[in-house]
């Protein structure tokens, strides 16, 4: 089989998976400025389009995207790679594909509920950067550039039939809850039902004033902050009811919120919250939300 016939077959072959594609400049990896003008924005899984690339340009490399519950890790350097295997072996059966330098792309599954919880313009950890999430292509297999070409250790698989990212790896990768909060007037921490209604009014007034953009990443932080305070005597229905009305006060859809609480709930509530001892005053915006959303109580 001819080199330009196995890149356009691979390109099609990826779009069946349900992955995005979108044609490299031959020998790089950067989007092709005369097949996919708005790089990023024009990957594709027709194939009407992706044979019109290719008809145009056989010596393309391929880009792949994710869709947006794929989390794709990067490791520029082997030795990240052998080292998160080590702590979680599981990793080995997820597919994998090895760049020229010798690096890894690792295809995982995020939870229901998180698509929007990691950014793919961060580091994730020491020597890993995240890919995927419908945000950030890579170069696939059988792009070649002047060191080498890629290529797969372990298929890739439909998003569905991915595993997801292990328990213990994502609590890495997703942001920490805020820092403790702190309570005005008080002498000493405490957990009297007071000052634990205190600080849900206060996490869910942050989360209902924030803006289009981080507002499922701030429901993520602070909902573990306040599931963090049901082991502390938080009534966990009133802790839910405020964070579903807050999530809805910032603009996101019910069922994106729902999904998000399953995920947040049971796993702040195994991390209790270290009480501080003082807390500023919530946005009075909260009151005005909060009586406007009495109908989804």
């Amino acid at each position: 089989m001819a080199r330009a016939e196995a890149i356009l077959l691979a390109a099609l072959g990826y779009a069946r998976l349900g992955y995005r594609v979108l044609p490299l400049h031959p020998g790089g990896k950067r989007p092709h400025g005369g097949l996919a003008p708005h790089g990023l924005k024009d990957a594709t899984a027709d194939p009407t389009i992706v044979r019109s690339w290719w008809d145009r340009e056989p010596r393309a490399g391929v880009g792949l995207l994710a869709p947006e519950n794929v989390l794709v890790l990067d490791f520029d350097l082997p030795e990240a790679w052998q080292a998160l295997r080590r702590e979680h072996p599981e990793l080995l059966q997820a597919p994998r594909q090895r760049t020229p330098k010798g690096g890894v792309h690792l295809f995982l599954r995020l939870p229901e509920g998180l698509q929007g919880a990691l950014s793919a313009s961060t580091r994730a950890l020491p020597g890993i950067d995240i890919r995927g999430l419908a945000r950030a292509y890579v170069a696939a297999w059988p792009t070649r550039l002047s060191n080498g070409g890629y290529y797969w250790e372990v298929g890739l698989k439909t998003p569905g039939e991915l595993p997801p990212v292990p328990s213990a790896l994502l609590q890495r990768l997703l942001p920490p809850p805020p820092p403790p909060v702190r309570l005005e007037g008080a002498s000493r921490p405490s957990a009297s039902p007071e000052r634990l209604r205190k600080l849900l009014d206060y996490h869910a007034s942050r989360i209902a004033s924030t803006p289009e953009g981080s507002r499922h990443l701030e429901l993520l932080r602070r909902g573990l902050a306040v599931a963090g305070l049901v082991p502390l005597g938080l009534d966990r229905e009133e802790a839910e009811a405020a964070l579903r009305e807050a999530g809805l006060a910032a603009g996101l859809p019910l069922r994106e919120v729902e999904d998000l609480l399953r995920w947040v709930l049971p796993r702040g509530e195994a991390r209790p919250l270290a009480l501080e001892d003082r807390l500023p005053e919530p946005k009075t915006y909260r009151a005005r939300v909060y009586a406007r959303l009495r109908r989804w109580a």
